[in-house]
């Protein structure tokens, strides 16, 4: 063993165990720096995670075509889901609408992936009015995976059916 290292180990041999405690000397400024240092790193993890929040979400090139954000549609997508929405005259989670005579079955639909039950509705019915319906039937939502609404249907094509006239009012 060299001299220096045994030296060394014969001075802690020979040391007080209560100096161990005594943060006068070197070790009292080894500590002082260490706490500053600990919160020097914590301050600055704190402002950088501050600047990442400020900033949209990174997301890696080969997975872009996915980042579309479907539960922030752009205004322009929902103002055209609402306007194909609006073509839509009756729904009904039964097979048939009152009032109403189904004169055509277009499509089965689905749609998912909307963050509340109305917006799922309402994209069936832009849906369906896309296919050619102006009705939708046996209509079901639910929540899917991941916490997202989904919703079906049946799209159909229907008219007002006439109102019967009363017995008083045929004058017989």
């Amino acid at each position: 063993m060299p001299r220096e290292v045994s030296d060394a180990l014969e001075q802690i041999r020979n040391e007080d165990p209560s100096s161990w405690f005594d943060l006068n000397g070197w070790k009292g400024r080894l500590l002082i720096a260490l706490i500053v240092l600990a919160i020097t790193l914590w301050l600055f993890r704190r402002i950088m995670r501050m600047f990442r929040r400020r900033r949209g979400p990174m997301i890696h090139p080969k997975l872009q075509k996915y980042g579309q954000d479907q539960a922030v549609p752009s205004v322009e997508l929902t103002a055209k889901r609402r306007a194909e929405a609006a073509k839509v005259v009756a729904t009904s989670s039964m097979t048939e609408i009152v009032g109403y005579v189904v004169i055509e079955q277009v499509e089965a639909i689905f749609v998912d992936g909307f963050c509340r039950p109305e917006d799922a509705l309402e994209g069936l019915k832009a849906t369906a009015a896309m296919k050619g319906a102006n009705a939708v039937i046996n209509v079901r939502h639910d929540r899917g995976t991941g916490e997202r609404c989904r919703a079906q249907g049946d799209a159909v094509v229907v008219s007002k059916v006439a109102p019967k006239k009363k017995a008083s009012e045929s004058g017989d």
